[in-house]
């Protein structure tokens, strides 16, 4: 979904966009380097980048796994000017708490828990689930429940941002 920009008349910045990724992870390279004890200047790339993020998990830093997740991340928000945000149960690295919630998404308080985490007022452009392919067998059963799709979908409605008309994504950009 994309959505429409609208001109802003007044001077001061506005907020980036947020971006949900649910089944995303957003490693926090500085404090993954202080748990692993590595110093931080064996990083060719001192700045957070997709190249840093290679060198992590080549340095072993970061895992496979946390590495294409921050990596994707961090691309998108350098190339679209937006803030990513990500929600998974990974527990392979030590994750940025400011853009991260550790949670599952099949449960029914999962949206108390995102706005306890991120703030009452979080809004979001978009929201993306991150899964090219599922398993089959008992990995469904166990990782999407009913409530995900009675309780915890309809309720991510409620946090896209809205459009001039008060419409949402989910409702405005319909073809």
């Amino acid at each position: 979904m994309r959505r429409r920009s609208h001109a802003s008349s007044s001077s001061k910045p506005q907020p980036k966009p947020k971006i949900l990724c649910l089944g995303m992870s957003y490693p926090d390279v500085e404090a993954q380097l202080t748990a692993e004890r590595f110093r931080a200047d064996i990083l060719q790339h001192p700045t957070a980048s997709p190249e840093r993020v290679v060198e992590c998990v080549l340095r072993s830093v970061l895992t496979e796994m946390d590495g294409r997740d921050l990596a994707r991340c961090l691309a998108m928000e350098q190339l679209h000017n937006v803030e990513a945000y990500t929600c998974s149960q990974e527990q392979g690295a030590v994750y940025d708490t400011t853009k991260h919630l550790s949670a599952n998404f099949n449960r029914g308080s999962f949206i108390k828990s995102l706005q306890k985490a991120f703030g009452e007022g979080i809004r979001f452009r978009q929201i993306v689930l991150d899964y090219f392919w599922i398993p089959q067998g008992t990995w469904v059963m166990a990782h999407w429940s009913k409530s995900f799709f009675q309780q915890t979908l309809p309720q991510l409605v409620d946090l896209l941002e809205q459009d001039e008309d008060g419409d949402s994504d989910a409702t405005s950009n319909r073809s």
